[in-house]
């Protein structure tokens, strides 16, 4: 999530809409086991005024990036045991500052120390999730993800259904939890009765190249998965009232702490960079169109209720103002 305020910015420049959004590793457990289950993995897609409730997404992930720590080291000396000894700061170099190393940095550093000719065959033979190096993490329950993405303003999609062992159930116990949509398109064109599971379960249907930078051929590149346009707009159907909804909730949050610190958090994904220059006591029709015209498309506009918003932050300014007085 960190990325996305540049890749805004970046995007604005060649008039490309971005959708904040990031995959969650989570474990399927129906019987919340912790430490077993299976390994899924659940994107979250927001509009873009981000999230509401932030900090309960942010504390999600950083437990996840802690857990990917000490995952990383278990990789390691697991490895060790296995004649295949890898130094951690090799690891943090590839992984970068500031990035929590997981499998593909490992993998990437086996590929360089010469013990395996590519990164999927580090995979297959030592990574995997039944790989004799591979270790969990602290990932949460995947229903807990997806009910948490609902809370928090997104739309929740299951990734890549075709890599688990029982989708058909999974799926379902997710459906229950609140997904929206399952990946059913792929690079290779295929979608393997998936299409049909999405339909089966109500799913709203997308995919993805399943692009994470890492370079050479092991993945796809962005832009090889062909999706129809009714397929975006049927997603964007779905999705822009409960972005809606996320940017109301977080406009009323800021009215009840009204503050140029809360102000420049809620523009973070936003497309203006002058927040420090407004004025907190504009509360009202000021700061409701100041973050409409940073966050929105005139489509996404139309949906959000903004006169109830403005009314109540006015109500809060003039409180403000009394207090002063």
């Amino acid at each position: 999530m960190a990325g996305i305020p540049e890749a805004v910015l970046a995007a604005s420049k060649f008039g490309i809409r971005i959708i904040p959004g990031v995959e969650i590793s989570a474990l399927y457990n129906p019987r919340e086991v912790a430490g077993a289950g299976e390994p899924v993995h659940i994107l979250a897609y927001y509009g873009t005024c981000g999230p509401s409730k932030s900090d309960e997404l942010y504390n999600m992930l950083l437990n996840i990036r802690d857990g990917r720590y000490l995952r990383a080291k278990n990789m390691l000396a697991k490895l060790n045991k296995l004649k295949v000894p890898i130094k951690w700061e090799h690891i943090t170099k590839i992984a970068g500052e500031g990035v929590a190393p997981g499998r593909l940095h490992v993998a990437r550093a086996m590929v360089e120390a010469g013990y395996v000719e590519n990164v999927r065959q580090a995979f297959n033979k030592y990574l995997g999730d039944d790989g004799p190096a591979y270790a969990r993490g602290s990932e949460p329950f995947a229903e807990a993800v997806v009910q948490l993405i609902s809370r928090t303003g997104g739309i929740s999609a299951l990734a890549h259904p075709w890599s688990l062992k029982n989708p058909d159930a999974i799926t379902r116990s997710l459906k229950s939890a609140g997904l929206n949509a399952m990946e059913v398109y792929r690079s290779d064109g295929k979608v393997d009765g998936f299409s049909e599971l999405a339909d089966k379960y109500g799913l709203l249907k997308v995919g993805g190249s399943d692009f994470h930078g890492r370079g050479g051929k092991d993945e796809s590149d962005i832009g090889t998965v062909k999706l129809a346009i009714t397929t975006l707009c049927g997603f964007l159907k779905v999705a822009r009232p409960i972005w809606s909804s996320a940017m109301k909730n977080i406009l009323l949050k800021f009215a009840e702490e009204p503050s140029s610190a809360n102000l420049g958090n809620m523009l973070k994904f936003g497309r203006l960079t002058n927040a420090e220059d407004f004025s907190s006591t504009n509360t009202g029709t000021d700061v409701v169109d100041f973050c409409l015209s940073s966050w929105s498309s005139n489509d996404d506009m139309e949906d959000v209720e903004r006169e109830e918003v403005r009314l109540k932050l006015a109500h809060y300014a003039a409180e403000q103002l009394h207090q002063l007085h």
